[in-house]
């Protein structure tokens, strides 16, 4: 009885010895390929690690670098605020609500369906080239995605364990905290890690196309420059910044859900 923790300490080691070298892994085959394609092409076309991150070092010399950052990542983070809280609530109500559901179905379909630039366009039209008219585009773009994955979540919560806490007579509250969301929280975070992943390339196309700072200014001012490794400097840059915050919450999925078996353990 006494070897038991010390041999699931030990596999517990071996599994996130195992984990993160798959992770490394993952990211070097990146870097090779980076490589494998800055070789092939010629490093005035693809310029290589080396080479960019030295344009990056050059450019937060210059006090640059992290005022675009920084502008890039407000947009993302306060569309991505009001996407989730608006995309949640609707698309629970959606969920529990049929006619509602009907009501909306014409919107969100349209939303799904019409090109991401039209948005960006006719808010820069009607609103003007301003932070207000880019965050209302963007949360149009992205709020018919969020409705969809939090309709079919609700829809996938297993009615008999409401029906039983129905039954021993709790109160609605506790039935929401204790049985709805712990079964929503999984499309909840999905939907959160898809919907930032879409964010910022979003935030990056409409600062590209009507706005005069951020990471899409940039790209789009070296690219008239000709200068690719500008335009890779401040991709990776923001992609890094943007990945450790997919990992944070990504690392929060695993740990809320560490009971949960590995489906390969299961298939």
């Amino acid at each position: 009885m006494e070897a038991l923790p010390a041999r699931t300490s030990t596999r517990s080691q071996g599994d996130f010895s195992r984990s993160l070298g798959l992770r490394l892994l993952s990211l070097l085959s990146i870097v090779l390929v980076w490589l494998g394609l800055s070789w092939l092409l010629g490093r005035t076309v693809v310029p290589g690690p080396v080479e960019t991150v030295e344009f990056l070092i050059r450019e937060h010399e210059r006090g640059q670098l992290w005022v675009h950052i920084w502008i890039t990542l407000w947009r993302v983070l306060l569309s991505f605020a009001i996407t989730m809280a608006l995309g949640v609530l609707i698309g629970v109500a959606v969920g529990i609500s049929r006619t509602l559901d009907r009501l909306l179905e014409a919107w969100v379909v349209t939303g799904l369906a019409v090109p991401r630039i039209l948005p960006l366009v006719v808010c820069y039209l009607l609103i003007g080239l301003n932070d207000t008219a880019a965050i209302v585009a963007l949360v149009i773009i992205m709020v018919p995605q969020v409705i969809v994955q939090m309709r079919e979540g609700i829809r996938s919560i297993d009615v008999k364990l409401v029906e039983m806490a129905r039954a021993l007579r709790r109160p609605r509250g506790q039935i929401w905290r204790q049985v709805v969301l712990p079964q929503l929280a999984p499309y909840l975070l999905g939907t959160a890690r898809g919907v930032l992943s879409l964010s910022w390339k979003m935030v990056v196309f409409a600062e590209l196309i009507g706005r005069t700072s951020g990471v899409g200014y940039q790209i789009n001012f070296y690219f008239q420059m000709f200068e690719m490794r500008g335009i890779l400097a401040y991709g990776l840059a923001m992609t890094l910044v943007l990945a450790a915050i997919d990992l944070s919450m990504l690392a929060l999925s695993e740990r809320a859900f560490r009971w949960r078996r590995p489906v390969e353990q299961v298939i």
